[in-house]
């Protein structure tokens, strides 16, 4: 028993970053062809079909979708909009959550989930996970640090002597 457990605490000890995340990565859509309202739009929709299929088991996602959703939201949100997390949640999220107070809300919204993953996938993104689950962690965090790292630059001019 104490080789079997042993066994088990090293198999975990080499769990991938990704796996330790929590999340499985997917390939992400081109979103380069969505420009003004319409790239608003398509993210209100997005974060939108996130909260649904979140709170509403009938509209329920698999893991593989839920990153779709969420990653191509912040490919937009975070990639293209610069949206602090203050500003994503009062521009975004605070909206969609809001339409839950509607007791026919996943009635109502629900059936939007699945054409938003089918238009994803339309744009190249995938219902399956990545190959490479490591490779896949890595290149978001470089990802989600080149975004850091430009919302932490000055903006505007700055002053030398």
């Amino acid at each position: 028993m104490r080789k079997l457990i042993g066994a088990s605490l090293a198999g975990l000890m080499l769990v991938s970053p990704a796996l330790a995340d929590g999340k499985v990565y997917v390939q992400l859509p081109d979103l380069s062809s969505l420009h003004g309202e319409g790239q608003k739009d398509f993210l209100r929709g997005l974060i939108l079909a996130n909260v649904i299929s979140s709170n509403c088991p009938d509209f329920a996602v698999t893991e593989p979708e839920w990153s779709l959703l969420t990653d191509s939201a912040d490919l937009i949100g975070r990639g293209q909009f610069h949206l602090n997390a203050e500003a994503y949640d009062q521009q975004y999220f605070g909206p969609a959550f809001a339409v839950l107070e509607d007791k026919s809300a996943c009635e109502t919204y629900g059936p939007t989930v699945q054409p938003i993953l089918d238009q994803l996938v339309a744009l190249g993104g995938s219902r399956e996970p990545l190959p490479d689950q490591d490779a896949a962690y890595e290149d978001w965090r470089k990802m989600q640090d080149e975004w850091d790292a430009a919302d932490a630059a000055p903006v505007g001019k700055t002053k030398t002597k």
